[in-house]
């Protein structure tokens, strides 16, 4: 075998291990968004529960939430404060599933977010409380909140 020969064969060979790194780099990123999909789920799935924990085991916090979603006027200062910081965990929540919409459904999403904010008290804090959120989370609450207004192109990426 001449040297030329050895040349070709090498670079052969070294085209072969590119190819099966590659085939491997590739099985690997699909091993790693299989589990960072897994993590959001979890993660998500974590934030709501501490949610709800937060209602079923705090008696005041409960009441609090039921009341200011009733009229959040008639809520004291500190009453009406820690109703704002509940309102921010379910908007966050929101905002959270709408950036990792293949976790959690965005139409079950949307409902849920339909149903709490189209309580009284939860418009009230809405309109205090709209810049606390960004941009594409606010134009879905607001499309929650108004049905026939146009919608911007946040609402429509999340609907699909």
């Amino acid at each position: 075998m001449t040297l030329e020969q050895l040349s070709y064969l090498s670079q052969t060979i070294a085209a072969f291990a590119v190819v099966a790194s590659l085939v491997y780099a590739a099985l690997e990123f699909r091993v790693y968004a299989t589990s960072a999909q897994e993590a959001r789920f979890a993660t998500t799935i974590a934030d709501i529960q501490e949610f709800r924990k937060i209602l079923a085991t705090d008696a005041d916090c409960a009441r609090i939430y039921r009341d200011g979603l009733a009229d959040m006027n008639k809520l004291d200062s500190v009453e009406q404060w820690r109703f704002g910081a509940l309102m921010q965990l379910v908007t966050t929540n929101f905002s959270y599933g709408m950036k990792f919409g293949d976790v959690i459904e965005a139409a079950r999403l949307q409902s849920n977010i339909r149903s709490t904010m189209q309580r009284p008290g939860a418009r009230q804090w809405w309109e205090k409380s709209r810049s606390t959120v960004d941009l594409a989370t606010a134009e879905v609450i607001d499309a929650a909140l108004n049905p026939d207004a146009p919608r911007g192109d946040a609402y429509k990426r999340n609907e699909d």
